[in-house]
Order: structure tokens, then sequence, then C-alpha cells
């Protein structure tokens, strides 16, 4: 190989490494503003109840053997919420973390991967608990209940 064509190849090479840096970046998820600042408080609370339709978190919630969510999930089937198809989801602060983390992946995919087939559903979801997270605050008390958020659209919003 002479010269010519090894400044040719080096060139080539460097395009490349930069084609596929821009894809790396262009390929992350693409967070809202306060993602982290979510994820830090949702880290420090103990327990959070997520109330939402049964087949909205079969659809969000993280399957496979990656699935670092551990919750307690039941079907509401008394009181005024039930016979709605609602679901109680219980977590922990850190679980609560990993779910905030998948949501986020499948919700704001980056442009270049397009949207995946539960990312409306996990839009919805993130949506909802975003704003009530940030409106959470420490406890008074010891008595006082865990957090619940409820993700339900056919239930008018308190104003």
């Amino acid at each position: 190989m002479n010269t010519s064509q090894h400044a040719r190849l080096r060139r080539r090479a460097s395009a490349a490494g930069v084609f596929f840096a821009l894809l790396a970046l262009t390929g992350c998820t693409q967070s809202p503003p306060g993602h982290d600042k979510r994820l830090t408080k949702a880290a420090g609370i103990a327990r959070v109840t997520i109330v939402c339709p049964k087949d909205l978190w079969e659809e969000t919630k993280p399957k496979g053997s990656y699935n670092s969510v551990k919750a307690e999930v039941a079907r509401i089937t008394s009181g005024p919420q039930s016979g709605r198809g609602l679901t109680r989801v219980s977590m922990t602060g850190t679980a609560l973390v990993s779910y905030l983390k998948e949501l986020d992946k499948n919700a704001h995919p980056s442009r270049l991967n397009g949207e995946y087939n539960n990312t409306a559903a996990s839009r919805r979801v993130y949506d909802g608990l975003a704003p009530a997270l940030d409106r959470i605050r420490a406890a008074t008390g010891p008595d006082d209940p865990e957090p619940e958020i409820v993700i339900d659209d056919t239930i008018p919003e308190k104003r």
C-alpha cells in the first residue's frame, strides 16, 4: 500500500469512527427534563402504590429475566374502585427507580430507534407518575400512608 492509500484508509476509518459516535449519541433515550431528579427522589421513598388499569401495568412492566422491578400486584375487588379493572401495584422506591428507567427507555426512544409497541402505554404511565412524584413531600410522621398514584383517565382529576 502506498502513502496515499494509507491516508485514504485513515480518513475512512476516522469518518467511520465519527459516524458510529454520532450513531451512539442519537441512539440514546430522550429523557424529559427532571428525570434524574425523579430517580433520586424515588430512591428515597420507602414504598409507593400505583393504581392503574391491569392491562396498562401488564403492558409496561419489565419482562424477562432482567426484570429488577419487584412489586406486589393485586386486583382491586372492593370499594369505589372495584369493578373498574384496576390493579394496585406496590413497590419499594428502589424498584420504582428501575420501573421509571424502563418506562423512560420505552416512552422516550431516540428518533433513530423509532417507537416500541408499548411506547404510548409507557408514555402514559411515565406522564402520570412524573408530576405525582414531583409533588411527593417528606412524611410528617411515622403513621403517614405510603404515597398512592392513580392512573385512570375515567376518573376526573381533583382540582
